[in-house]
């Protein structure tokens, strides 16, 4: 996500009286970022990198309750490595430069653009709250 929509999407679920933070620490969600890990302490949660399908050269993050010895991986219907984030990271800041990506059009609620580095299309998954289209 967009980090101005990680910011909306946390402001809607807090406002179902979720708590995001307390202390300086997580309390009922948190946000991990795929590169970094936990953007707060997090005494809850475990974030590690793995091997996708025992595939040494396939690294993606995961994430699971601290303490869990479950090792199931749970993904969205259709997802795929291969040109999946894991696989061709890029990282779209938050600003309208978006240096190596170029618009292409709006589709089911995502911005699509062509990444110059990989040649293919990415998408980033807005919440439009707030925002002039």
């Amino acid at each position: 996500m967009d980090p101005a929509d990680v910011e909306d999407f946390v402001e809607v679920v807090c406002a179902e009286h979720l708590t995001f933070i307390e202390d300086g620490r997580a309390v009922d969600l948190a946000i991990v970022d795929q590169q970094r890990g936990p953007t707060i302490d997090c005494d809850w949660l475990e974030v590690g990198h793995i091997d996708w399908q025992g595939d040494p050269s396939k690294r993606i993050t995961a994430a699971r309750l601290k303490g869990s010895q479950c090792n199931q991986i749970m993904t969205p219907d259709g997802w795929e490595y291969e040109g999946s984030l894991s696989h061709t990271f890029g990282f779209s800041p938050n600003s309208a430069d978006k240096r190596g990506l170029i618009f292409l059009r709006h589709e089911d609620g995502m911005e699509v653009y062509f990444n110059e580095l990989s040649g293919k299309e990415v998408y980033v998954g807005r919440t439009n709250r707030g925002r002039d289209e």
